[in-house]
């Protein structure tokens, strides 16, 4: 049985990834969060990736949930060239558009 995670966790969550994803590497430049009822889905822009070529779509990355390490919601998360973004199709699953992401903004150094 999967249990129901609230719009507040998975927003949490997405914060919580994307600024840990943030510090644990500089290089990532922006990182947009496109909201869902179940999940976390995030793009993160970063220069050193490899340009995307005939795929036209993102291809994220999934994780499971991990409630005992404070991740309750399974996520999906790829990584773009920031050249890319709205150019490339977000996966039909999603269900959004790129007029729907939501940037998190990198949180100012110190500030935990």
């Amino acid at each position: 049985m999967i249990a129901q995670v609230t719009e507040k966790e998975i927003e949490e969550q997405a914060r919580y990834l994307a600024h840990d994803n943030q510090l644990s590497d500089p290089d990532v430049e922006e990182v947009l969060w496109f909201k869902h009822d179940s999940e976390v889905h995030l793009v993160e822009l970063h220069r050193a990736v490899p340009f995307a070529g005939d795929d036209k779509e993102i291809c994220p990355v999934y994780f499971k949930a991990s409630p005992e390490d404070g991740l309750p919601a399974p996520s999906r998360i790829a990584l773009i060239r920031p050249e890319e973004k709205g150019q490339l199709d977000l996966p039909s699953d999603w269900n959004t558009d790129w007029d729907m992401a939501v940037v998190i903004p990198k949180r100012p150094p110190g500030d935990a």
